[in-house]
């Protein structure tokens, strides 16, 4: 097992308070009207979208902190956006790519703080997944990048 840091990225972004219960209502929802909004704003996207979650602990019912976000080219120019911009801190982390339908995720999420256990690693609390690919017609080629954030 390796650790990773990544480095800040610039994001225009989406944030609200929800539980697993509750999470669907954003799934194709917010994504999609950040990067018709990026693209309106005439932001250079740099990236794929990530979903941010912060105080997420796999029960249904917990409230979290969810960040949808989509790379940006930060503007040399003001922005007409209900979404704001910032720039996500460097985050250091343990990951793995999850390849095919994100009913695996559970698989990747075990897998990933099983290694945390054996490492005596310390979570930070906050976990990214990255949509490297999403096929909704064809979820075996969906290709996600599960990172868990841990405290060095």
């Amino acid at each position: 097992m390796q650790t990773k840091t990544i480095q800040p990225i610039h994001v225009l972004y989406f944030e609200t308070r929800t539980s697993f219960k509750e999470i669907f209502q954003y799934v194709r929802v917010e994504a999609r009207k950040l990067y018709q909004d990026a693209v309106g704003n005439d932001l250079e996207i740099t990236g794929p979208v990530y979903w941010i979650y912060n105080g997420a602990d796999g029960n249904a019912d917990t409230v979290f902190s969810l960040t949808i976000a989509l790379p940006v080219t930060p503007p040399a120019h003001p922005i007409d956006s209900k979404y704001r911009l910032k720039t996500l801190d460097t985050f250091q982390c343990i990951n793995e790519e999850l390849y095919g339908n994100w009913d695996g995720l559970i698989n990747t999420y075990g897998s990933l703080f099983g290694q945390i256990m054996s490492q005596n690693l310390r979570p930070s609390g906050q976990n990214r997944e990255i949509y490297l690919n999403m096929d909704f017609e064809n979820p075996d080629r969906n290709i996600t990048e599960v990172q868990i954030g841990i405290l060095q």
